[in-house]
């Protein structure tokens, strides 16, 4: 259920292979998602790891919108405040290396 792709775009990543890191990931999203559990922490960590990949490969506007919609999702699907932290984090710091405006706009929001 997508762990093969897991772990194939971990060593993509390892690899800085980003443009099949990223495949791999969007790949096992789909696999999640053809099995409704796309409303899942699972989802959403795999979600999130392609955030980060896209971030590495300097798509920024890509990370920022999948970053976005875990940030959004994750109240819906996890009622540990932790977690909802953990996006917003994400959003920050994305937001601080690529548009500092953004950043300070972001903060004074959460």
């Amino acid at each position: 259920m997508g762990i093969e792709e897991f772990r194939k775009s971990v060593e993509c990543e390892k690899a800085k292979n980003y443009d099949e890191s990223e495949l791999y990931l969007k790949e096992a999203l789909k696999i999640l998602k053809q099995e409704d559990q796309d409303k899942t922490l699972g989802y959403l960590f795999l979600l999130k790891r392609l955030a980060y990949v896209c971030f590495k490969n300097n798509k920024f506007s890509e990370s920022e919108k999948f970053f976005s919609v875990v940030t959004n999702m994750m109240p819906h699907i996890s009622d540990s405040p932790i977690n909802v932290f953990k996006t917003h984090h994400n959003m920050l710091v994305l937001y601080t290396n690529t548009n500092i405006e953004k950043a300070l706009e972001y903060s004074a929001r959460v």
